[in-house]
């Protein structure tokens, strides 16, 4: 997706993985320098420790103090949070939906979860409920967002009778949880009599194929997408910041659905 960005705007560059341990990044840093790196995304374990190693930081790394974008400078690393904006991308391409206007229910709250939990408060969405298999997690969470938005939020416990009563009174459920990721093996995350004809339901989690909980929804007629178009516009974000230019989403798009093997 990112080399064919780079080759929509003609840039001669390459998109690589680098793979650094957990710990490890403060020590790699200078090594990605001297490879001649001029930016790159850094996804977990690494989020919240790239965000303290950068000399500048933007107002969207600063919401959720984690940076997913990297732009080296003469002055330093600049790092950037891609996540939540490229997430209400897709929320509004998908549905042109308007998140103040939403109820929403998060699934996870941890990394994306919480991310998306203070993008969403910060709206500010009409009320937000919060659901983590550690229920401390999601406690902790609702606290916070208490903090910076003046809306009802409560934490919810992971367990059918809570969370089914939960999405029944939510108009978005966003799915931030690992669930999904082992496909047909992986337990769904709610009852399916959970997804009601008003609900839309967003998972982060993409792959070659729908989540057991996009399909579960889908059948039952509920609105439903994965994470696909998120990687899609929070990776245009990104690349926009690494050149300078408006990202050709087009391009970038034809490449990741070909990647995958399926539409967004």
């Amino acid at each position: 997706m990112q080399e064919a960005g780079f080759q929509a705007l003609g840039i001669s560059a390459e998109y690589l993985r680098v793979e650094i341990p957990a710990g490890g990044l403060a020590k790699a840093l200078p090594l990605l320098g001297r490879a001649g790196f001029q930016g790159w995304n850094c996804t977990l374990p690494h989020k919240e420790t790239m965000f303290a190693l950068c000399a500048r930081t933007d107002g969207s790394a600063r919401e959720s103090a984690a940076v997913n974008t990297v732009t080296v400078a003469k002055d330093g690393l600049h790092g950037f949070s891609t996540d939540a904006d490229g997430w209400e991308d897709a929320v509004q391409e998908a549905w042109n939906l308007d998140l103040s206007t939403q109820r929403v229910l998060i699934l996870g709250c941890g990394g994306v979860g919480r991310t998306l939990a203070l993008r969403a408060a910060r709206k500010p969405c009409l009320q937000l409920a919060l659901s983590n298999r550690s229920p401390e997690k999601a406690i902790r969470l609702a606290e916070e967002v208490r903090s910076i938005a003046q809306i009802p939020v409560h934490a919810v416990p992971w367990e059918t009778g809570p969370l089914d009563s939960a999405a029944k009174h939510a108009d978005l459920l966003v799915q931030a949880t690992p669930l999904g990721l082992c496909r047909d093996d992986d337990p769904l995350p709610l009852p399916e009599s959970s997804l009601h004809r008003g609900l839309r339901v967003y998972d982060t989690v993409y792959g070659k194929d729908f989540t057991p909980l996009v399909r579960m929804a889908r059948a039952r007629e509920v609105p439903a997408v994965d994470g696909l178009g998120m990687l899609l516009h929070q990776g245009a974000r990104s690349l926009a910041l690494w050149t300078g230019k408006v990202a050709p989403r087009d391009a970038m798009k034809a490449a990741l659905e070909k990647a995958a093997g399926r539409k967004i």
